[in-house]
């Protein structure tokens, strides 16, 4: 049966998610991946899936794998270093192809648009206050979306989510975490310890971007979708330490100055400490509009979903 999904940028944490997603769904999936090594790794357990090897930054490779597709997932994510250069025009290149076939363009979006905010649940109708250079990316990619879709009459979805943890969220610092729990390492961590943040379980969010894209509710429609409890820093790091069984201790980076010089040598954390604040402030999505669309939020409470990140790291890193 030919696919009638396409999900760019599937070996990223929600890009394999919303594949196990369509999955459980019944849902015939393409994968449009860069090394086909790699894919073979990640999706292992679903024999099915279509593998389509080629670079997200050829617009050929790109509407090829688009062709008769009616869903597109765009979740191709690349390191902060280069999104000042790289995200929009990775994004464009793959919302054309989208259009292009008349394919219903999927984007995970994130909290990086509102910025600092006052009030908290965060809903949709929130303003967009973003003062960091990537929230104001993030905001360009939405409008490009929204933008390109109505001129072309085609059809997206946006659901925004807070910050991911699960089963392959590799990002060269969450898996650490757990890598050095199932040790009893230090835990090392960012932010202020006690201030309230939201974690979504990654497998919950593609079940929800899913659910949304495969809907004509949602054409053309945003929405917020919030983790199943919220916590603070300190607690999300305890619950690790809990569930894996050691004793490990923690230690939190929050130091203007110490991410001021470290940037000066790695230009991730450079890029990293204008998101500090999203540790240090509280800011909690509300997803009342998602839930009354759709009859659900997330499930996975954290102790569950920390279980579930343990397993896949026990097994994912043997």
């Amino acid at each position: 049966m030919e696919s009638r999904n396409l999900v760019i940028g599937a070996t990223g944490g929600i890009g394999r998610s919303v594949v196990k997603a369509l999955i459980e769904r019944g849902e015939s999936v393409s994968v449009f991946i860069r090394n086909k090594e790699k894919a073979e790794k990640y999706f292992a357990e679903f024999p099915n899936i279509e593998i389509i090897e080629g670079n997200a930054y050829s617009s050929f490779d790109i509407e090829q794998a688009c062709l008769e597709k009616q869903n597109v997932f765009y979740c191709c994510n690349i390191p902060y270093p280069e999104w000042k250069h790289d995200a929009k025009k990775l994004l464009r290149i793959s919302l054309h192809a989208a259009i292009k076939s008349k394919a219903k363009f999927i984007f995970p979006g994130n909290v990086y648009v509102y910025g600092h905010v006052k009030s908290n649940p965060v809903s949709e109708n929130y303003p967009w206050n973003a003062h960091t250079r990537k929230g104001n990316i993030r905001i360009e990619m939405e409008n490009l979306i929204k933008e390109r879709t109505s001129e072309r009459h085609g059809k997206y979805c946006i659901v925004r989510f807070p910050d991911f943890y699960g089963p392959y969220v590799v990002n060269d610092f969450s898996e650490k975490l757990y890598l050095n729990a199932r040790k009893g390492k230090k835990l090392i961590w960012i932010g202020n310890p006690n201030t309230i943040t939201e974690y979504v379980f990654v497998e919950d969010a593609g079940k929800a971007l899913v659910e949304a894209a495969l809907s004509n509710k949602s054409d053309n429609q945003e929405y917020n979708f919030p983790s199943n409890s919220p916590c603070t820093n300190k607690e999300y790091l305890n619950t690790v330490i809990k569930v894996s069984g050691k004793n490990s201790s923690t230690h939190f980076l929050n130091s203007n100055i110490l991410f001021f010089t470290l940037g000066l040598f790695n230009k991730t954390i450079c890029e990293l400490k204008e998101m500090l604040y999203l540790k240090r402030e509280k800011l909690v999505l509300d997803g009342h509009k998602f839930k009354s669309t759709f009859g659900f939020l997330s499930e996975t409470n954290l102790d569950s979903g920390v279980k579930k990140t343990f397993e896949w790291a026990n097994n994912f890193f043997r």
